[in-house]
Formats: structure tokens, C-alpha cells, sequence
């Protein structure tokens, strides 16, 4: 007996006796299909992108279930620092989930906590097919999972699953759901007719190592994207007790908007296309594709003293840029273009990709609802690539263009001051550092900051081609950046030039100089060619005295912020807030 204890799990023991006579203990081999205590570890780490990806899934059966409100509560205990010093944080211990939808029988709720059984298996009329979402999505983030479920006039029931009693062996099967009360921390959820409430315990792969500002501020805009054609309907998501509101790449949807920003323009109508159902040669199935344009001031500084980067920062622009799968109203995934190179002018157009679950094959989605592709090759992809590819390409045309045009109206500004400049150039003073600065260290400097103003700037090779140009020809440049706190200018010296760099978020831009760009060009050009003096006199100093300008600068800009903010005016048109400030208050002051 004591080898046949050293057997490994999974073996069945059977002790026979064949004829009433004495023989051998006789293994039998346990082959079926699922190992249960590896297989709940190993799908722990299979399927989910993150905890949004995992709390969708959930929200997707409520949705199904009928709900028009689902609460997602967070309970949180501060646990010990970072490191040393460090003060302690709200980490997340359980996840609540609670909706307002049909509830279900006792025979359902436990069906739902198996992997793979489901009342709806296959079923391509709503958002669910596989019976997965529920244990798979739960236990990716969670060690135990809890389900309380209720019928109009019947009492609550309650069962639930636990990966470490799975995996001892101790639980082979769903425990048969009994009546339950449900527990003080989460009865404030069960106050509909019928219902259900999910809780995750032991939650020990939440994202963010389960800061609890840190992952709520990152769940709102998420999941404020994956359901925003559900959140302009009839149905309301809260976290901690503050509603969601709807993140629309496309920048059409009025509620998803920062207050006073303009939409978006849909460029054309929508691309509709028929795609035969696999398995179903004889139906089709509609695809819809939608392009829009953003605003083009969104592109450009907009005027209001931040670059267009910030401006991209702040409506979450780089975040959701690319083709937006949405299947059943609800978006699975963000996919760069299988038409087209990264590119610059990504960042100014969307594109969303509409299909019904029956075409799930077509696009290859799996059970998670995570993924789509739009392979090379595949008949989908040559079906919608034609016209979409042309509509690319013409939007592309116009991001160009209305870049260089801005560039243009902003350099235009500069140049009657800089011409002057390079005018006046053979009669000033050389500056030894740069006219002896070897021709191959020239190019290679000239080279790297223009490299840095694209990145920076986002600006178009066309614009790039021409500030090579002014480095080229005059002594000394004006070009603009945005850095918080710094100082309202500062000076560098690239290849032969003196470039002067504007700050846009000091006080000084906005309430000087943009002022004379609108009331008095030449005013403006006047305090160009002050700063443009300075700039050069810098450049002509020793070493000790431009770290005398550089202290000076600090100062002098320190106090020229403190004097200017004294200057009462009419508030900025833009809303300050960002656009993660925003779901939160914002669109949720709407809803």
C-alpha cells in the first residue's frame, strides 16, 4: 500500500476480486479530458488582457440577463508601503458586481459556474456563446468567487467556486446553491425585484497590483469605451457609486464629449457590406464600417497655449486611435490598420468596424471576445480592404494638408522677424562656436532636432523639410514647445543657428504675445526681435555668463508668472480638465 501512495493524482484507485479469489490491487488510469486541479491554475493564466477585459465579460451576462444598471464596487484595506517611507495604500481585496436582471433558478446558477455549460451555448443572438465568461473571466483575477442571485419573489441563492479547494481536490463539482443572506457589504446591491450579484475574493491579479485609485481611474475610460453604445442608451454602470460615462473613439456621440469640444465629421456614409455566414451559404450577415475626421484644431495648438501632443493627451486621442472592433454593440478590440503602415497621420481619423456574433469565424473572435483579426489573405479582409484602403488614403490627403496649412499661418508670424534677422547678418558679430563647428557635426545636430520637433510636435515631413530650411538660412530662429513650469523661453544653439524656444504654458505666451499675434503684429515682431537679441548676445557669452542667463532666466520668469497671474480676464474657452478628470466628472455630471 505504501508505493500505491506515492501514486500521482489523477489515478483512480479500483481494489477487485475476480472469482472470490484474492488478486492485486489494479490502477486505473483517470484520462479525462480536464485535470481539474491543473486545469483551474492554468486557465488562471489563459484569455484575459487585463482586469477591464475580465469585469467585461461579467458585464456582458448582465447585459444579457436584461440588467439596465450594473454597480461595480471596490473594497479596498491600506496595506503596507512600496518601499521605506513610502505611506500605505487602499488595496483591493474583493470586487462586487451587481446588476438588476432577471436572476436566475438554482439549476442556472449552478450551470453558470461550470466552465464550457451554458443555457445560451452558441447562441449568436447576444453577447455570450461559450459559457466561459463567468468562472474563466473570475478566476484570472480572483481566487474565489462568490454568486448570489435572485427571482422576483423567491429568496436569494448562493454557491461559488475556489481555485485552492479545486486544486487540493477538495471540490469536484459546483456545490448545489442553497438560500442564501446576502452579507451586509453587499445588500446595498440587492435592492431590485430580481438580480445578481458576482463577488470576487481573494483578488490577487488585479491590474495595477490592486491600487485602488490607480485601477478605478483606469477602469472608467476603459470600460467607458468597451460599452459607449450601451452607456447612450438606456443602461448605467457605476464604479464605487459614480457613473461611467461613454468614450467614443469616432467622436460622434454628443454624451462622449468634453464640454464645448466639437465632434468629429463622418466622412461619407457608412461602408455596408454583405458576408455570408459560415455554415450558412445561403444567409448573410450586414458589416458596417464608420471613418470620421477629427476636428482640425485639435491637430494644431488650438490656441490655447498647449502643443498639439497635449492636445492629443487630453481627449485620449494616441489611447484610441486605430479600427475599433464592435460586435453586438459592444467593442472586443482595438487593432492598428491591416491596410497601412503606422504613420503619423493615424492619430486624426478612426475607423469602427460593426458585425453581429454570427460572423464571429469570419473575423476570428474567440470565447473571451478580446481579439478580432483582419488577416491578410482572408476573405474579409479583401472584401472591406478596397474601400477602405481609398477612404484612408483621401483622409490621409487632408490630415497633410490642413498640418502644413497650420504650420504655415504659425511660421508666417515668425518670419518677418527672422528675415530681418538674416538681413542684418553680415553685420553682426560672429559666434566663434558655431562658425567653427565642423560641416558633418552641423548636419548631425540639425538632423537630431528635427527629429525631436516630429516627435514632439507630431508635425508633417513637409513642415520638417521647411524648418530644415530656416536653420539653413537665417542666424536665428524662432519655434515653440510646452513644458510646465519652466521657464517663458530658452535658448539653442543647432548647427550655425541660435534657435529661441517659446514656452506656450507660461503666462507669458498666453496673455502677451499671443495677444499681439491677434491685436499688433508688429508689436509682436518687436518683442520676437527683443528675444531673438537676447538669444545671440546668450549664444556670444562665456561659459560663466550664460549660466549667469540661465539662473537669470529662472528668476525672471518666476516672477514675470507670478506678476501676470495677478491680471484678472475672462476664463480659457477650452475645458482645463483632462479628459480621465472628465469621465468621472464631466460626461458623468450628464448622466
Amino acid at each position: 500500500m505504501n508505493a500505491i501512495a506515492d501514486v500521482p493524482l489523477g489515478v483512480v484507485f479500483q481494489a477487485r476480486l475476480y472469482g472470490g479469489q484474492k488478486g492485486p490491487w489494479f490502477l486505473k488510469t483517470d484520462y479525462s479530458i480536464v485535470r481539474q486541479d491543473r486545469f483551474i491554475r492554468a486557465t488562471r493564466d489563459s484569455g484575459y488582457k487585463g482586469t477591464d477585459s475580465a469585469l467585461s465579460e461579467l458585464i456582458d451576462n448582465s447585459i444579457q440577463a436584461g440588467a439596465t444598471e450594473v454597480s461595480i464596487d471596490m473594497i479596498a484595506v491600506e496595506q503596507e508601503p512600496d518601499g521605506p517611507g513610502r505611506p500605505k495604500q487602499p488595496r483591493i481585496v474583493q470586487v462586487v458586481i451587481g446588476d438588476n436582471g432577471r436572476g436566475m433558478d438554482a439549476e442556472t446558477l449552478r450551470r453558470a459556474l461550470r466552465f464550457g455549460d451554458s443555457t445560451r451555448f452558441d447562441d449568436r443572438s447576444g453577447l455570450g456563446r461559450f459559457g466561459m465568461g463567468l468562472p474563466n473571466a473570475s478566476v484570472s483575477q480572483c481566487e474565489r468567487v462568490e454568486v448570489y442571485t435572485w427571482r422576483r419573489d423567491s429568496k436569494p441563492m448562493m454557491t461559488y467556486i475556489d481555485v485552492n479547494e479545486v486544486s487540493d481536490n477538495s471540490m469536484s463539482e459546483v456545490p448545489q446553491p442553497r438560500e442564501a443572506v446576502i452579507p451586509a457589504p453587499y445588500s446595498s446591491l440587492a435592492t431590485s425585484p430580481s438580480g445578481t450579484i458576482v463577488v470576487w475574493k481573494n483578488c490577487d491579479r488585479l491590474d495595477h497590483d490592486g491600487k485602488q485609485d490607480t485601477l478605478v481611474r483606469a477602469l472608467r475610460p476603459a470600460l467607458g469605451r468597451i460599452f459607449r453604445h450601451f452607456l447612450v442608451a438606456d443602461f448605467k454602470l457605476t464604479i464605487n457609486g459614480t457613473a461611467v460615462g461613454p468614450v467614443d473613439p469616432l467622436y460622434l456621440m454628443p454624451q462622449a464629449r468634453l464640454e464645448g469640444d466639437p465632434l468629429a465629421t463622418q466622412h461619407g456614409d457608412s461602408l455596408k457590406f454583405d458576408v455570408p455566414i459560415p455554415g450558412k451559404p445561403d444567409q448573410t450577415s450586414t458589416v458596417e464600417v464608420v471613418m470620421t475626421l477629427l476636428p482640425e484644431e485639435w491637430q494644431t495648438s488650438m490656441g490655447n497655449g498647449k502643443s498639439a501632443k497635449e492636445n492629443r493627451q487630453r481627449r485620449q486621442i494616441d489611447a484610441t486611435s486605430g479600427y475599433s472592433i464592435v460586435r453586438s454593440r459592444r467593442e472586443i478590440d482595438l487593432i492598428k490598420s491591416p491596410y497601412h503602415a503606422r504613420h503619423w497621420t493615424d492619430a486624426w481619423y478612426r475607423v469602427e468596424i460593426r458585425f453581429e456574433p454570427e460572423l464571429d469565424e469570419v473575423f476570428g473572435v474567440t470565447h473571451t471576445k478580446q481579439h478580432a483579426k483582419i488577416s491578410s489573405g482572408s476573405s474579409i479582409y479583401e472584401r472591406l480592404g478596397t474601400a477602405i484602403i481609398a477612404n484612408v488614403n483621401t483622409l490621409k490627403d487632408m490630415i497633410i494638408a490642413r498640418g502644413t496649412k497650420a504650420h504655415h499661418a504659425a511660421t508666417a508670424k515668425t518670419a518677418r522677424a527672422e528675415e530681418t534677422v538674416g538681413k542684418l547678418a553680415p553685420r553682426l558679430k560672429p559666434i566663434d562656436e558655431l562658425t567653427d563647428k565642423p560641416a558633418f557635426e552641423v548636419q548631425q545636430e540639425v538632423k537630431e532636432f528635427i527629429e525631436d520637433r516630429r516627435i514632439s510636435t507630431d508635425a508633417t515631413p513637409e513642415v520638417m523639410t521647411e524648418l530644415e530650411e530656416r536653420l539653413t538660412k537665417y542666424p536665428v530662429v524662432i519655434e515653440y514647445e510646452a513644458l510646465p513650469g519652466a521657464p517663458f523661453y530658452r535658448t539653442k544653439m543647432v548647427g550655425r543657428s541660435v534657435v529661441v524656444l517659446l514656452n506656450t504654458r507660461h503666462p507669458f505666451y498666453d496673455r502677451l504675445y499671443r495677444r499681439m499675434e491677434q491685436d499688433s503684429p508688429i508689436g509682436k515682431t518687436c518683442i520676437d526681435l527683443t528675444l531673438m537679441a537676447l538669444a545671440r548676445s546668450e549664444a556670444l557669452a562665456s561659459e560663466d555668463a550664460r549660466e549667469w542667463y540661465s539662473d537669470q532666466r529662472q528668476e525672471w520668469s518666476q516672477h514675470m508668472k507670478v506678476f501676470l497671474e495677478q491680471i484678472e480676464e475672462a476664463p480659457q474657452e477650452d475645458d482645463p480638465k483632462s479628459l480621465a478628470g472628465a469621465v468621472g466628472s464631466v460626461w458623468n455630471d450628464k448622466q
